[in-house]
């Protein structure tokens, strides 16, 4: 089962509700191995009475099994759409039986004895539909999104957009995927949506959202499509009330250095061509440039001298305590790359193999994969808790031996598993509670753990990183997708966001001296600050150094409103980067700002992300907000036009 946002075909008397501006047209689909079901509900005002007053209405068509329905929050339509759109027009509309004579907030409806139907009213504005069939190989429900209908949640992609309405998706398999890769779908995703008239939709993560007909999910013998959908007020009342119903806040806050002041990665300055001497005037460059007030200097890809094998590669780092011990002597501290691999030819392999450390394939024999730098590798099993703890005790020998502070974990994603492979556990959480149980694994190396997968993770108090970006300017994986990924993260329950690299990972182009700046503007108000290509590289100049120093400043001196948005993030679970809508749900001009963000409470920031821009439109919210450039105050709601925005100036404002 998976949800997607395509051109919409399935019904052309309905093709009307689906345009949006005249251009395309988007559905919402959920669907189960391969039956599609579409069902209308409508949910009311509730009762002080045992039972819910039921709050849903089917409405049958003639000739069609599939069914209209509404869902209402207290009598103003929040969401509709279609049940049963892929059942066989022979089995008919459906026959409503007396399942529950006692309460009457549920309805049940029999198929012949090819489907069956259950919807269930609760005293909290949701409402519970469940499916089952024994025949059905496809189960589909859809959702309309009309004109000025907005969809926010769901899955990091590489054309990331806020709302997510622009997104059209082809049908695939709801799994976390690399998608630099290919795959629709990224690193981090949730069966969770939100809608802007005030519904959200979360799906149970037992259904196989996908498409095709085996892989990546096992065969079931019975079919079974379940999810709730909630309606409030608005779009932030119905967050608030529901989120936690399904998902964990974070237990505690990361490491609170990174949370305010930048890391340094050697990934995009250097990608494989590092060596102690390399890492050391690295460190030495951070310090003597301007940039003391740092977290910590990580060592990414080719430390070791085989893949997976995770002791340093002497000939490179011929004394790694030693150049740890001097970084730190810097105030900065240290830590590792690492992914969850061991190549073919590397000494532990064989161990990995005879010792049962790595995922299986069907037959109970070490499954083989493939990854970005190894054709032929095993997979720590992470469902494997004797494969977790040697795995484990290995990362810890590397900090008591060499003083390394924590890692920065890679992959993790369903799409790197071998194709025949063997996950233990739940069956029907499976593949996607690899991911899951990834983050288990290496989430108790503490504060400054960095990952880039999530998946029913979010109480985890680590970093989430963004999927590799690329070195330009667009929504794909470029410096437009920055906001929109970031306040995904935060709608998904991942508060502590770590945006990827500034000026991006240089795949080819290196960002110019604009974009690099830009981005770093961008990046001002967010989680976490991530540099690898420097400042003080030579496609710059002197004014890039101060700028970037300028830009930092702005951040320490409103370091404490970083740290009281993680705060409240772990005591509530509220983003610290919100959309403006979280100003007032109410006005729907905020529904559609995808390059502006809060931070917390107070901070609306708005940067420039066009090339060539000088100048910009923001829009303030209601209230009061006094710019952090100008000291000037506005009122809001409305548009500012034509802001000033010179390449040394982010515009932010205060909310008095």
């Amino acid at each position: 089962m998976y949800i997607q946002y395509p051109t919409s075909n399935y019904a052309q008397d309905q093709e009307s509700r689906y345009q949006i501006s005249g251009r395309y047209k988007i559905r919402t689909m959920f669907r189960e191995r391969e039956l599609v079901w579409g069902i209308a509900i409508i949910l009311g005002i509730q009762g002080d009475s045992c039972y819910a007053e039921k709050n849903f209405e089917i409405r049958n068509q003639i000739g069609r099994s599939a069914s209209p329905i509404d869902f209402s929050y207290n009598g103003v339509i929040k969401l509709s759409g279609l049940l049963g759109v892929s059942l066989p027009d022979s089995v008919g509309e459906g026959v409503i039986v007396d399942c529950a004579p006692t309460d009457p907030t549920i309805e049940c409806r029999v198929y012949g004895d090819f489907a069956n139907a259950t919807i269930t009213t609760s005293v909290d504005n949701c409402a519970r539909v469940e499916w089952s069939s024994t025949y059905a190989r496809r189960l589909e429900d859809c959702f309309n999104v009309g004109s000025g209908d907005y969809i926010y949640g769901g899955s990091e992609t590489l054309n990331q957009y806020w709302p997510v309405n622009a997104d059209k998706k082809n049908e695939n398999p709801y799994i976390t995927s690399d998608f630099l890769g290919g795959y629709e779908f990224g690193d981090l995703l949730e069966n969770y949506w939100l809608f802007s008239k005030g519904a959200a939709v979360h799906v149970d993560e037992e259904n196989p959202l996908f498409v095709t007909d085996a892989y990546p999910y096992d065969k079931r013998d019975v079919l079974t499509l379940k999810y709730t959908v909630c309606t409030g007020d608005n779009v932030k009342t119905v967050h608030q009330a529901n989120f936690n119903k399904f998902y964990q806040k974070p237990t505690g806050l990361p490491d609170q250095t990174m949370l305010i002041r930048p890391l340094w990665s050697t990934w995009a300055q250097y990608k494989t061509d590092v060596n102690q001497s390399i890492v050391l005037d690295y460190a030495n460059q951070v310090m003597s440039r301007g940039f003391e007030l740092s977290s910590h200097i990580e060592i990414d890809d080719k430390w070791e001298p085989c893949y997976g094998q995770e002791e340093f590669d002497f000939n490179k780092f011929p004394d790694p305590a030693e150049m740890v011990s001097q970084i730190k002597a810097m105030n900065l501290r240290v830590t590792l790359w690492i992914h969850p691999f061991i190549n073919f030819g590397c000494d532990l392999f064989t161990t990995a193999v005879n010792d049962d450390y790595f995922m299986k394939d069907q037959k109970g024999k070490a499954a083989i994969t493939s990854w970005w730098a190894g054709s032929n590798a095993g997979v720590i099993d992470t469902n494997n808790e004797r494969a977790v703890t040697w795995w484990r005790a290995r990362l810890e020998r590397l900090r008591t031996e060499y003083g390394i502070d924590s890692f920065k974990f890679d992959a993790g994603e369903v799409n790197w598993l071998p194709y025949s492979r063997s996950l233990e556990g739940n069956q029907d959480l499976a593949p996607n509670t690899y991911t899951t149980k990834y983050i288990e694994a290496i989430a108790p190396f503490g504060g400054l753990v960095e990952a880039r997968v999530g998946r029913l993770s979010q109480e985890h108090p680590i970093f989430v990183r963004m999927l590799d970006k690329l070195s330009h300017w667009g929504y794909d994986a470029g410096l437009k997708s920055m906001i929109p990924t970031a306040l995904l993260f935060g709608i998904l329950g991942y508060p502590f966001v770590l945006p990827d690299m500034i000026g991006g990972n240089a795949y080819g182009d290196w960002p110019t001296k604009e974009l690099y700046i830009r981005w770093l503007q961008v990046n001002v108000f967010m989680p976490a600050i991530q540099f690898s290509i420097v400042p003080w590289d030579s496609h710059f100049d002197d004014q890039t150094i101060e700028i970037c120093i300028k830009i930092l400043s702005i951040r320490e001196q409103y370091k404490d409103e970083i740290l009281i948005a993680a705060n409240q993030a772990v005591a509530d679970g509220t983003p610290i980067n919100r959309p403006l809508w979280w100003v007032d749900p109410t006005d729907s001009e905020t529904f559609t700002v995808g390059q502006e963000y809060m931070l917390g409470e107070n901070i609306l920031v708005a940067p420039v992300v066009e090339e060539g821009a000088t100048t910009l439109d923001i829009y303030l919210p209601i209230g009061n907000w006094r710019s952090g450039v100008t000291n000037l105050t506005y009122v809001g709601p409305g548009w500012l036009r034509n802001v000033d925005a010179p390449l040394d100036i982010v515009n932010f404002y205060i909310k008095e």
